[in-house]
């Protein structure tokens, strides 16, 4: 797993195929989320993550980044190659300038 911030994050999204998944709580993601994530709420990812590619490139985040690490780290447990968290989460993000959309 490699940890990025948002201006990494920024550029990975517009240089590869990227899913971007927000592990936060239902009531977290109400208040906004990046544009174009999915949210799989932390209790439900290794389930989710059963069903998917594990070569396809993954970034996951949270709040401050430390949800979205375990999230990283059960990937990697699941033989997911391409696993990148986003360091500080919506905080950093929001920090950075960037926008939130609404689920």
């Amino acid at each position: 797993m490699k940890n990025i911030g948002p201006h990494e994050l920024t550029t990975l999204l517009n240089e590869k195929d990227v899913l971007l998944v927000d592990v936060r709580n239902d009531n977290e993601v109400a208040q906004g989320m990046i544009k174009n994530a999915l949210h799989v709420p932390l209790a439900s990812i290794n389930t989710w993550l059963e069903q998917q590619n594990s070569d396809h490139h993954y970034v996951f985040y949270c709040h401050v980044g430390v949800r979205s690490g375990t999230a990283g780290l059960l990937a990697e447990g699941h033989q997911f190659n391409n696993i990148y968290n986003l360091v500080g989460g919506v905080l950093a993000w929001h920090q950075a300038g960037y926008e939130f959309t609404q689920k």
